[in-house]
Parts: C-alpha cells; sequence; structure tokens
C-alpha cells in the first residue's frame, strides 16, 4: 500500500473530515482514508491505495465537493 496526499481548503472540524471521509470511501481504488486538519491553513487528506493503482484525480476532486464547500487545493 502507498500513500497520496492532497491539500483540502475548507476542511476545518472533524465533522468536515466525516463528511469527506464519506464520500471518499465511494471511489475505486481507495483502501483508506485520513485527514489532517490544519488549522488556519489548507487541511489534508491522506489516500491509501495498492501500488498499481492510480488514482483519478477528477473523481476525488468530485467526491470532495459532493461532500461540501470544500476543493482541493
Amino acid at each position: 500500500m502507498i500513500s497520496t496526499i492532497y491539500t483540502v481548503a475548507g476542511m476545518t472540524t472533524a465533522e468536515d473530515a466525516r463528511a469527506i471521509k464519506d464520500r471518499l470511501y465511494l471511489v475505486a481504488g481507495i483502501g483508506a482514508v485520513a485527514t489532517e486538519i490544519i488549522p488556519d491553513g489548507d487541511s489534508r487528506i491522506i489516500l491509501k491505495h495498492k501500488d498499481d493503482v492510480e488514482l483519478d484525480r477528477s473523481a476525488i476532486e468530485a467526491a470532495v465537493q459532493e461532500a461540501g464547500e470544500y476543493t482541493l487545493a
């Protein structure tokens, strides 16, 4: 398993993180999701996936936006 990290604007609370995680688990290829909230900054999502899986950034971005008013930075 490897990790791919994305920066997310607008994720500032644990509730935000849960909403985003719930949507990301629906994206093909993602095995696990972790979040890191950065006070006064852009927070991060850490996506675990198999070495041979290339994640689709547009699918991830769509999932993040469907969760609420969040965007990949």
